[in-house]
């Protein structure tokens, strides 16, 4: 039998798959890099893009922030909250926006004005957002906040809300909390006197939040409104009251309020002595606080030839009140005389009825 001679390999056919197979791995490994670095650039460009938005977004809350303090700091409230509660929309779980939004509302709340937007929209615009805030808040923070839910109750109280018990259950619950809470105590001051209750209960309210040592300007300012509220002898009585306070312990009042006063005890009333003696005497000043008094309100008209002769008046009818009618006599004739030109003037006509009255008839 022949030899079964096996054939040679080929050599360059060998070295020829061997090139194909190192050039597919190239080829491969040069797709695998190139996906790599564009997948990295992409990744690069989403996160440059998450960057640049959070820049963006920082910037927009920072600046809502900051122009919230602003219009908050010169007392334009509702752009303050707009520019708070889109700080919180912008960053929902930021503590310090949400308790900016909430000072914000509760300080529209206190200074509120129908003329801008009616009560009942302004309490359903701002209570859900003291109610959230409240669901984080202990202590003084949280009595405030209920304090404020019983005023925006009251807001809409005022446009014929029908249910009443709300308001007193807010401050109750905010007395609970915080049995000093300013807000609570005058606000419940407040709503004794707008429903006539006794004068001396609403005292004890106003009294409790003035010794609470906080928000001292705000108690005061809506004290003097519950008294302003009504006209009355003992109303009235209370503001001379509560003026004398504030002169003594050089506390700011209102222009407003400085004006009422001067005309509701003193100008109004120097033709009917009952009710003025009953003012003055209610309110337990002496005579020399009454003048003292008389004088810090008419301040800034000091020299007004009105406010002179109405002082001078006050001078003598204070002495007639304690008993002096000589020197009331006196006192009235002076202020006949200096009146004498003006026989048509009111106080020219009350200073001889007075004169009259002390002499038995004769008014010279």
């Amino acid at each position: 039998m022949g030899a079964n001679v096996q054939p040679e390999p080929d050599e360059s056919g060998v070295s020829g798959q061997a090139s194909r197979k190192a050039s597919l791995t190239t080829a491969l490994k040069w797709v695998g890099g190139a996906t790599a670095v564009i997948s990295l650039l992409l990744a690069v460009n989403q996160i440059t893009g998450l960057v640049q938005n959070f820049r963006i977004h920082h910037k927009e809350f920072s600046e809502a922030m900051k122009s919230g303090e602003q219009q908050q700091e010169r007392g334009d409230y509702p752009a303050a909250f707009e520019n708070f509660k889109r700080a919180v929309e912008l960053d929902p779980i930021d503590r310090g926006a949400q308790k900016h939004e909430a000072q914000a509302a509760m300080l529209w709340l206190e200074n509120a004005h129908s003329k801008d937007k009616s009560f009942t929209e302004l309490a359903k615009q701002l209570v859900p957002v003291l109610d959230k805030a409240l669901s984080n808040a202990k202590g003084p923070a949280a009595a405030d906040l209920l304090a404020h839910i019983g005023w925006a109750n009251f807001l809409r109280f005022r446009e014929n809300a029908p249910d009443g018990d709300q308001i007193v259950r807010s401050y109750r619950d905010a007395l609970r909390i915080d049995p000093q809470n300013p807000y609570a105590h005058a606000m419940a001051g407040h709503w004794i006197l707008w429903n006539n209750g006794k004068v001396e209960d609403a005292n004890l309210e106003f009294a409790a939040a003035l010794a609470s040592g906080r928000e001292r300007s705000f108690v005061r300012n809506l004290q003097l409104s519950a008294f302003d509220n009504e006209h009355s002898e003992a109303y009235d009585a209370q503001l001379l009251r509560i003026a004398n306070e504030l002169r003594v312990n050089h506390e700011p009042i209102k222009a407003v309020y400085r004006n009422n006063i001067y005309n509701r005890v003193f100008n109004y009333r120097t033709g009917n002595p009952e009710e003025l003696t009953e003012v003055l005497t209610g309110s337990g000043l002496k005579p020399e606080e009454t003048l003292a008094t008389y004088d810090w309100l008419t301040s800034p008209s000091a020299n007004h030839e009105d406010v002179r002769w109405l002082r001078e008046f006050m001078v003598a009818f204070l002495s007639e009140m304690t008993g002096n009618k000589t020197e009331a006599l006196s006192e009235y004739k002076s202020l006949q005389a200096e009146l004498s030109g003006h026989p048509a003037y009111s106080l020219a006509v009350e200073a001889n009825q007075a004169v009259k009255r002390l002499s038995g008839g004769k008014s010279r």
